[in-house]
């Protein structure tokens, strides 16, 4: 067949087309349209219409048929070689296509609050990397603002509380405890804290929303019940790293989930007060834009952080006695 030059305009190639191309494709390999609708799981005569369509559409006439037989005229072995190739080409664009949808590559881009990157998930990501040969380029976005999977562009987002969105698939990884710390420097001067009513009295640490700004209640549990107490804050931040270097400089009392100052308890520099009335614990959960087609980034780092955290848990030792809270 001549070649087309580039200039002349085609027509849009539908399903249907593509159907009968198969169909085609498969007459003239079997050269027998019977042999072809057993291949295809059709019948002859739908075989038949296909062909007399491509015909119809092409204006050529690709078979020569006789009562037994068919073959190939000249313009259908040119049309069946260059049709065999694209076929060809798109199997195997979809083969390629399986493979690396099967394995973790490419950028994994990842959201989560400051406090808990810098102290627990920064730490988890080099394992991850190495994991799948350094295939995966993550990067992550350390922000108090909770990030917007779809208009931020992030793959993952780790969130802090409930997960109330309906457009997201939220993984739990763990529970966070609410803590009331100062430094022993601090209480060596301070008046008693036998119970959360007893903070009036004392200079207190405020933790600002990143969004409103306003702060956030103190909060505490007492038989089964939430309790709010009024505070008086001498010292208000947007980041809770900020938090705990102005408690542990003696600024006063701050509340903060524990990942946040567990390094700092252990250390001595810091000390929990009021640990009887801490509040429900907080969920921290992972999550990614929900649908059928999940990226293999995305559900293999879910998936890692979820391990992860599944064997942390397990050994963490239970919550202070008398909190009344599971951890």
């Amino acid at each position: 067949m001549a070649q087309v030059p580039a200039q002349v305009p085609l027509p849009d190639i539908t399903g249907n087309r593509l159907t009968s191309i198969a169909l085609f494709c498969r007459a003239a390999e079997a050269l027998s349209f019977t042999a072809a609708a057993d291949a295809a799981g059709t019948t002859p005569s739908a075989v038949s219409k296909a062909v007399r369509r491509l015909e119809d559409h092409l204006r050529v006439k690709l078979f020569e048929r006789t009562t037994r037989s068919i073959r190939l005229t000249a313009d259908g072995a040119s049309y069946h070689a260059t049709c065999r190739e694209a076929i060809a080409r798109i199997h195997e664009a979809e083969r390629r296509l399986a493979y690396w949808r099967s394995r973790p590559q490419g950028v994994l881009r990842i959201s989560m609050p400051p406090s808990y990157g810098v102290v627990d998930l920064i730490a988890r990501l080099p394992r991850y990397v190495a994991q799948h040969g350094h295939e995966v380029r993550v990067v992550a976005t350390l922000t108090n603002a909770v990030a917007e999977l779809v208009t931020d562009g992030c793959d993952v987002a780790v969130r802090i509380g409930t997960v109330a969105d309906p457009r997201v698939v939220a993984r739990h990884l763990c529970n966070a405890e609410v803590k009331v710390v100062a430094s022993p420097r601090y209480l060596e001067c301070a008046a008693p804290l036998r119970k959360p009513e007893d903070l009036g009295g004392h200079p207190c640490i405020d933790l600002l929303l990143p969004d409103t700004h306003k702060a956030i209640p103190w909060e505490f549990g007492r038989a089964r019940q939430r309790l709010q107490v009024p505070v008086v804050p001498s010292i208000a931040v947007d980041h809770p790293l900020a938090a705990v270097s102005a408690a542990v400089a003696g600024g006063g009392l701050a509340r903060l989930l524990d990942f946040t100052v567990a390094a700092d308890i252990a250390a001595g520099r810091l000390v929990e007060v009021l640990a009887p009335f801490r509040p429900p614990p907080v969920p921290v959960s992972v999550v990614y834009r929900g649908g059928r087609h999940i990226p293999a980034t995305v559900r293999s780092f879910v998936d890692f952080l979820v391990n992860e955290h599944a064997g942390a848990n397990r050994l963490r030792p239970a919550s202070a006695p008398g909190s009344g809270q599971k951890s």
